[in-house]
This record gives structure tokens, sequence and C-alpha cells, in this order.
């Protein structure tokens, strides 16, 4: 008797294990435009999202449900033709337990321990966005008036560092934490370019073989790897792209040749670079019959607007460009993910220093060639 009790409470809770092992999705969509049109559980690919479920949004609620042997990463996506303006696809982690997803004014999704932390984290990161997005209005009309002071100027970049900073910091917190599931995997595949180079190397040294292998993560490898060959202390890495009247030109033409060069990596559609280009042209002006050239790079795709921001903007110094947008060999070679980017080269050739701004180019420049 005694051993048929304990077969039949080990199949109970066996049986109990298994039912637990199942998740149900829950959803609500407050817009009445989406009655009636379907909803899709998605699984992103390597180039395209794919939708593996199907349902139909019925008096603003939906369902899906199913196995959930081990966690999967989805994403909840509303028919967007609808409303191509809104919020229509949301993450979800599937894993077992009642999952709420919730597309109102914001879109959450809540119910279990991933998601639920998933939640809490996306929210502290969209209030860190507004800050910074506030922060930098704020710089720009400020400098539009005219009332930019060089003192006010530096407090609201050290205010946006230190935003953007314990953004990246929280981010790269959570990633650690989840590095192991595939939220973690995924966040850190689409947001590793925040973090710098140690922060990457860290994550991904908590991280297996066959993460490593992904098509996306070799890509954050290379680029790792081409950093450190462009870091500070490093001879510059060569490239030739056409000049404006289509003849080739290499780096090396300006590099290395007992000039102190800055390459000015920069488009004419980029905003900040426009903003920037006076005090390269004022530094230009300054120091170039003292031993400084510049060599601009461009991430233009269009040519009658590349060459139609030179000339706008008084850049007499060389430029070479491929037009070819972000897809041009520079953009990986020295591994950089916005623009402007500024690598500075003294007499030899060796990187002194990354991305120097107003005062400070003018600042180096001056300790490098004198007033």
């Amino acid at each position: 008797m005694k051993k048929f009790s304990i077969l039949f409470i080990t199949a109970i809770v066996l049986i109990s294990c298994q039912s637990n092992k199942n998740y149900k999705i829950i959803g609500t969509v407050t817009d009445p435009a989406y009655e009636g049109t379907n909803v899709y559980v998605q699984e992103m690919t390597a180039d395209q999202m794919i939708s593996v479920d199907t349902a139909v949004i019925k008096n603003g609620t939906f369902t899906f449900e199913g196995p959930a042997d081990s966690t999967l990463l989805r994403f909840i996506a509303l028919d967007e033709t609808v409303n191509p303006q809104k919020q229509s696809r949301v993450l979800a982690i599937l894993e077992p337990g009642n999952i709420s997803v919730k597309f109102d004014t914001t879109v959450t999704v809540s119910g279990s321990q991933l998601n639920d932390s998933y939640n809490t984290f996306r929210k502290d990161q969209e209030n860190a966005t507004k800050e910074i997005r506030a922060l930098s209005q704020q710089y720009q009309e400020v400098a539009s008036a005219g009332a930019m002071t060089d003192s006010l100027d530096a407090a609201l970049n050290a205010q946006y560092d230190k935003l953007s900073g314990n953004m990246s910091t929280k981010t790269a917190d959570f990633i650690k934490n989840n590095i192991t599931n595939p939220l973690g995997k995924f966040l850190f595949m689409t947001s590793a370019e925040m973090f710098e180079p140690e922060t990457q190397r860290e994550i991904l040294n908590l991280t297996d073989d066959a993460y490593k292998s992904q098509d996306n993560i070799k890509r954050i490898v290379t680029r790792l790897e081409n950093a450190e060959k462009v870091a500070i202390g490093q001879k510059f890495v060569d490239f030739t792209m056409p000049d404006p009247d289509g003849k080739n030109v290499s780096l090396s033409d300006y590099a290395g040749k007992g000039k102190v060069v800055l390459v000015d990596f920069w488009a004419a559609w980029c905003g900040p670079c426009r903003d920037e280009m006076p005090n390269v042209v004022a530094a230009y002006n300054n120091y170039k019959n003292k031993g400084f050239e510049v060599v601009g790079v461009s991430l233009d795709r269009e040519r009658e607007r590349w060459l139609s921001g030179i000339k706008d903007m008084n850049m007499t110094w060389p430029q070479m460009s491929e037009l070819k947008f972000w897809d041009t060999q520079v953009v990986e070679l020295y591994a950089f993910r916005g623009i402007p980017h500024t690598v500075l080269l003294d007499k030899d050739g060796t990187i002194i220093a990354k991305d120097l701004r107003g005062a400070e180019l003018h600042n180096k420049l001056n300790e490098l060639l004198g007033q």
C-alpha cells in the first residue's frame, strides 16, 4: 500500500510539473480599429520576422498558449497596416505561466518573472531617454538663441555624459544578469555598440562558443578586433577612396608625412557634423601653416549633396568618399557608429586622440604646434 501511494504521488507530481511548463498569453488592445484583425507571435531570424502563431482580436482581447519547455524570445505583433504611426510590436518572453500583453497608450508585457523584470528595466530606460532628449533639446535651443557659453556648454555636456553613462551602466548590468537566457543575449546583440570595448569583452566572456559563433556576434567580435587596431597609441590604418574629382587617394598620402593630421569622418546630411564644422574650419585656418592637415572622409551617398556640403561649409582640405553611406569600408575599419568622428594623428601617423570637440581640439593643437 505504501509503495502504491508513493508511485501515485510521484505520478501526480510529474503531471503537475508538465502542466506548469505551459505559457498563456492574455492580450488586450484598447484601440477599436484593431477589432477583428490578426495578431501574431513572431520569431526573429537572421534577416526577418517569421509568424509562428496567429490569433484574432475579439472584443479587444486575444490569447495564445502553448508549451514552454525552454525560455523563448518572441514578438507579439498587431497588424501594422491599421495604424502605421503606432507601436504595433513588442518583445515578449515565453516562459511558464500567464503573461499579460497590453497595447494601450504604452505597450507592456508582464506576469512572469523575466517579463516583469524586463518591463521594469524598459520603463527605467524610457525615462532616461526622455531626460536625455530634453537635455538635447535644451542644448539646441540655447545654441540656436546664440546664448551658449563655454561654461554652459561644458555643464550641459557633463550632464549628458552622466545621463548616458548611467543608462549604459544599467543596460550592461541587466544584460550581465540575463546573459544566460535569450533576453540577455538578444539585448547584447542589439545594444553592444553603446558599451565601451572593455564592457563588451566582459559580457562576451560570460557567453558560450555557440553564441559567439552567430553571425551577428561575430561582427561584434570583429569590430572589437578592429577597434584595437585603431586604438590610441596605434599607427593609422590606411584606406583608399575617390576624391571629388574621382581620383583615388589614400590616407597614407597625408598621414605619417611629418604633419599632424585630423581624420574627420562626416556627412553633409549629418546635423551634428554641420554644427561642429565651423570649429574644424577655424582650427584648420589657424594651424594649416604650422604643420596641420585635415582629411575629410564622407559617409554621403549623393555626390551633389556631398560636393555642396564641402562648398557650403568652407572645407578647403582634402576630401574622399565612396558614397556608400554607412556601408563604406571605414565604418568597420575604424570601428565607429556615430558621426562626427575624428581621429588625430601625430607627425609619424600614430593615433594620439579621438573625438576632440570645440576648445579641446584647439587646446590639443596648441600643445602640439603652438599658437
